[in-house]
């Protein structure tokens, strides 16, 4: 692998749908514990820097990650921990607009998660019973007036967010804050068509499961994420 022999390498994954399966109640979240274990050799080695980018809140990312320095998190798709912005009243009187209007659809099946930058409606429980009614949610919830956020799809969500900030502008700060001369970022879901946006002609972007996507390498869920990132390690190591 020719960019695993780069001066200085950032490599970046998300974390639900990446390093963790995709269920109903988020915190319970099957890891991929091998994945993570491979991250956390390749941190170790010399000239390498590891972030898990999430679009969770920082603080619910670190309950179920099991990541730790030198390993990087940061939450909210950037907004949260390194190179992340001030969450303002504004933007916290704006999320609470949105969050009530969400509420106020009263879909059976369906509930609006706070987060700090954020308000996600969230569908999952209704799609295992009854997908037509998920998709029926989720498209009332994109009808909703966003009260001056922006607006983003996701799998089985809707996401209403107060930061401008997106993936792509985190990997861009981190990859300047570390001077890496190659980044490689992998991802699953509709956000994080921004961080492989961000990236340029040196770097790899590696995309998790199906789906329309600006990555140039595409790998399977679990055991896919796994050997590719073992694929990683021996390339970075034997450098």
């Amino acid at each position: 692998m020719q960019l695993a022999r780069t001066d200085r390498l950032l490599i970046v994954a998300d974390f639900d749908g990446t390093l963790a399966g995709i269920v109903p109640d988020p915190s319970k979240v099957p890891v991929n514990l091998a994945a993570c274990e491979v991250l956390d050799r390749l941190a170790q080695l010399p000239d390498t820097t590891v972030a898990v980018l999430s679009g969770r809140g920082l603080e619910d990312l670190k309950s179920v990650c099991p990541l730790r320095a030198p390993v990087t998190l940061a939450g909210s798709h950037g907004a949260e921990g390194e190179h992340g912005v001030e969450l303002t009243g504004d933007m916290r009187a704006r999320l609470d607009l949105v969050g009530a209007r969400l509420g106020a659809l009263g879909i059976e099946g369906a509930y609006v998660e706070e987060k700090p930058f954020q308000r996600v409606f969230h569908v999952a429980p209704l799609a295992d019973a009854d997908p037509a009614a998920a998709e029926a949610a989720l498209a009332a919830a994109r009808a909703v007036d966003p009260a001056g956020t922006t607006v983003a799809g996701g799998k089985n969500i809707v996401e209403f967010s107060a930061a401008r900030v997106t993936k792509g502008d985190w990997i861009a700060a981190k990859r300047a804050q570390v001077g890496a001369t190659a980044t490689v970022f992998i991802g699953d879901d509709v956000t994080d068509e921004n961080g492989f946006a961000a990236l340029g002609p040196g770097d790899l972007g590696v995309k998790v499961g199906p789906g329309e996507t600006l990555a140039t390498r595409r790998v399977e869920f679990g055991a896919g994420v796994t050997d590719f990132l073992q694929e990683l390690f021996t390339a970075r190591a034997a450098r």
